[in-house]
């Protein structure tokens, strides 16, 4: 016979009670039916835990050994009930996530703001990192998801597009480029002093493969792993950068200027990277659906865009 966790109660009740009576009052059962449970309980144990007269009830020396670590087993049970229960209706948890710096900057803060309103309880807990660095960390389980370029990675993580941009080149409001209207062709930079990602950002690799794109843009002479870097150093006057029109954070950088770079256009995806075959806790749950509300703030130029072929 197998030991409940309703009969531990009913043993609890029964010792603190010391009587069916109250006991049964308090667990709103009936007094045979708690009986009954004690006596089967006994038996499970193979142990007596009480000692009965009719005028007396008392623990056994077994049972009053017993007593203290079942009233230590139901308040932990309790207690991870109704964690668990705050867990499921949002109240408390915890959310961590990966995300490229240019998702940091322009997207996570409008995202965390609005969750933090709606789910207080909830810690947001936040990496930033290149693309190989998001996708790591999902795979190892750091984090619940991340928010990055698509990348050939991991086999056992899955991709979700969230939305497209494409390629152009940055540079100073002074530089030589802007006197040009228009696109800009890749052929019309080749000349110019590149300030490349390195391979690891997934930004690179999408042109690097690219042979209809200069050699001199494909494999710049300047590299750096964070677009943050490439940025300062664009805005220092120091060269130029082609990179994804939302990985520019023109907001952020009000002395550059994007201009978009064609023959051939690029077009780059941001997506959800998450573990296949793995539930999202209720928490990181609620954090994408609110991830996903507010992608479309973000959608303030058009080579910022949802491609419709991936909805």
């Amino acid at each position: 016979m197998a030991v409940t966790i309703a009969y531990l109660r009913a043993f609890v009740e029964v010792a603190r009670c010391g009587n069916f009576t109250r006991a049964a009052e308090k667990l709103s059962v009936t007094q045979p039916s708690l009986s009954v449970a004690i006596r089967q309980l006994e038996e499970a144990l193979n142990l007596k835990l009480f000692d009965r007269t009719t005028r007396r009830l008392s623990l056994t020396e077994e049972g009053a050994k017993f007593l203290p670590t079942v009233a230590r087993l139901l308040e932990d049970f309790d207690t991870a009930v109704t964690n668990a229960r705050a867990i499921a209706e949002r109240k408390s948890g915890r959310v961590s996530l990966a995300v490229l710096p240019s998702i940091a900057t322009m997207l996570i803060p409008r995202v965390v703001a609005s969750f933090s309103e709606a789910f207080p309880g909830i810690k947001v807990h936040l990496r930033d990192d290149n693309t190989s660095g998001v996708w790591r960390r999902v795979g190892s389980g750091e984090v619940d998801f991340g928010i990055a370029g698509a990348f050939a990675g991991d086999p056992d993580l899955a991709f979700t597009p969230l939305f497209s941009d494409r390629f152009g080149a940055v540079f100073r409001k002074d530089h030589v480029l802007a006197r040009r209207s228009g696109p800009l062709s890749w052929a019309e930079i080749a000349d110019m002093r590149i300030i490349g990602l390195a391979a690891d950002t997934g930004i690179q690799p999408l042109i690097g493969r690219l042979t209809r794109i200069p050699e001199r843009v494909r494999a710049p002479g300047h590299e750096v792993s964070n677009i943050v870097t490439v940025l300062s150093l664009v805005e220092a006057g120091l060269g130029i950068t082609a990179i994804p029109a939302f990985a520019a954070m023109l907001d952020r950088h009000p002395a550059l200027m994007y201009r978009e770079l064609t023959r051939p256009a690029v077009t780059r995806q941001i997506g959800l990277v998450t573990r296949r075959g793995r539930s999202l806790s209720p928490a990181a749950e609620s954090f994408r659906t609110e991830l996903a509300r507010a992608v479309p703030s973000v959608l303030t130029r058009p080579e910022i865009f949802i491609d419709p072929t991936n909805e």
